[in-house]
This record gives C-alpha cells, sequence and structure tokens, in this order.
C-alpha cells in the first residue's frame, strides 16, 4: 500500500471531520486523550503530523491517565511520545481504590466508574492548563456501539457526537476519528509501525460494550455494508414513522 493513498484518505477523512464539525480552528490549543489503544495512537500521530504538514500551529498536549492497575505499564506510551517529540502528560488515579469506597452505597459497574474517573481528571488537566478541546480517538464503530449500547440499555436514541459541549461550553470534547473505520486505523497504524501497547483492562469482562461490539462483528462479516448503513443510517431518520 502506498504511503501517499494512506494520506491522502486519512488527510481527508481527519480534514472532512474538522472542517465539517468546526473542531479545531488554526493556533488552537488541543489536549489529546492517549488510553495506549491503537486507536488513541493513531490519533496522536496523526494530529501531529497533520499540523506540521498543514501548518495549523495546533499546541497539541498528549495525556495518558495511568488508572493505577496493577502491572498497568507506561514506558512504551512515553517512547511513543518522545519518538514523535510531542508535548506529553502522565497522571496516575486510583480507581480501584476510589471504587472501593463507594461501591457500597452506589449502584455503578466498574466499566463505567473508571471511566467516568478517567474523563474527569482530563477536565482537571485541560482547565489547568487553559485547554478548550479534548480530542478521543472514537470512531466510525465507536459511533454504531454506542447508538445500540444506548437503545439496548437505556432505552436511549443517542450516540457520539463530532463536537460535544460540556459545562456550557468551557470545554468541547471532539472527535476527529468521527469518520474513520477501523479498518483504516489499523492501515496507518501498521504502515508507520506504531507500537502495540497491551495494558490489559480488569473491567473488561463486564462490559456491556463488548457484547454489543461481538454482536456488532458478527454481522459486519456477514455484510460490510452493514458497518456504514448503521452509522448513515443514524443521521436518515424518518420522523413520520416513529410515535
Amino acid at each position: 500500500m502506498a504511503n501517499g493513498w494512506l494520506n491522502k484518505k486519512c488527510f481527508c477523512f481527519l480534514n472532512k471531520a474538522i472542517s465539517q464539525y468546526q473542531l479545531l480552528a488554526d493556533n488552537e490549543k488541543v489536549l489529546i486523550a492517549v488510553s495506549g489503544g491503537v486507536d488513541s495512537l493513531v490519533l496522536t500521530h496523526l494530529l501531529y503530523y497533520y499540523n506540521q504538514r498543514k501548518q495549523k500551529n495546533w499546541d497539541l498536549l498528549a495525556v495518558h491517565i495511568h488508572p493505577g492497575f496493577a502491572e498497568w505499564q507506561t514506558r512504551k506510551i512515553e517512547e511513543f511520545f518522545n519518538s514523535i517529540k510531542i508535548k506529553y502528560l502522565i497522571s496516575k488515579i486510583a480507581v480501584e481504590k476510589k471504587f472501593e469506597q463507594i461501591k457500597q452505597n452506589h449502584r455503578v459497574k466498574r466499566c463505567f466508574f473508571c471511566s467516568r474517573e478517567r474523563r474527569k481528571r482530563l477536565f482537571e488537566i485541560a482547565d489547568r492548563y487553559d485547554i478548550k478541546k479534548i480530542a478521543l480517538a472514537h470512531h466510525l464503530e465507536d459511533v454504531n456501539e454506542t447508538y445500540f449500547l444506548n437503545l439496548f440499555y437505556a432505552s436511549e436514541t443517542t450516540t457520539f457526537v463530532p463536537k460535544q459541549s460540556f459545562f456550557q461550553g468551557k470545554f468541547f470534547i471532539i472527535r476527529p476519528l468521527y469518520f474513520f473505520d477501523k479498518e483504516l486505523i489499523l492501515k496507518y497504524a501498521q504502515y508507520y509501525h506504531l507500537p502495540k501497547i497491551k495494558n490489559k483492562c480488569p473491567y473488561e469482562k463486564e462490559s456491556n460494550r463488548m457484547k454489543i461490539r461481538r454482536f456488532l462483528n458478527q454481522l459486519y462479516k456477514k455484510d460490510p455494508r452493514i458497518k456504514t448503513n448503521i452509522f448513515w443510517g443514524i443521521k436518515n431518520i424518518k420522523y413520520e414513522y416513529l410515535p
């Protein structure tokens, strides 16, 4: 696969999301949330080089939240940050300790609690560094999964949006990979030899999202069109046929 083809397609999708949903303007500060998974590594790498080549003059800060789990490693993540010479911050929280303190009084799942605590720390860091935009690596399949997750488990017809306001516009969560599917993300990671970082989440088995993901992946394998049909179908609502 030619480098030119890959870069052109990725830059096209990235630019489409940025321009169509006004995710970023030139000279803005951006906090990139980096879990260490392939999606967030691709987001970081892509934003860094897009910024250089398109001369956007973004002030990028990559942030990894260490959840405090045993055996959690950050060395490869830091090596990746240093390899592309991006500013970064590693921030540690004690998810398990906090969960043990509240679990008897709150009926909340560990996965949701962990996600909430990490998101809370991202807002705190953004506030400290006067950053309004927080970039997350959610992509097309994540949009589909969240739609069904909310429908099945919360009785809601909602999903991720490309740009979401928090605290009356003090912060914005942005999703520059909104039009990317997993296949393209993996091709990008493979071409640029991005590291494979294995930090296993101890809460993964109890996640409803994983159940939805397995269900949808079975459908995608039978008919690849289903993936984009769901994604675009979410925007193609026929209100006259809904109660």
